[in-house]
């Protein structure tokens, strides 16, 4: 699982959670621009802190793809999948069947 996926599977088990309201909130941030305080990565235990990393590498790399929102649309409903084989150049696009 990437660390997107996993994000978001961990923000939708324990929305409530401290860990998952910190990324959350990190997801907004990426996915809007807003600033976002670093000292609360610090405040995770090391698995949280590690995957936070990872996401942020991920979103490095994968953020020319993403419309704004919809990482946070996919966290916050979860009626919303997200495959990020299915996002390019920033909309949702149907898999192409081989």
């Amino acid at each position: 699982m990437d660390a997107l996926q996993e994000t978001i599977k961990k923000i939708r088990s324990k929305p409530e959670d401290t860990s998952s309201r910190a990324f959350s909130d990190l997801m907004k941030s990426l996915d809007s621009g807003e600033p976002y305080d670093l000292n609360r990565l610090y405040q995770l235990n090391y698995s949280d802190f590690s995957l936070a990393l990872n996401l942020l590498k991920q979103w490095r790399l994968d953020s020319y793809r993403f419309e704004r929102g919809t990482l946070m649309k996919a966290a916050s409903d979860p009626s919303v999948s997200l495959d990020v084989t299915q996002l390019r150049y920033g909309r949702w696009e149907t898999a192409e069947r081989v």
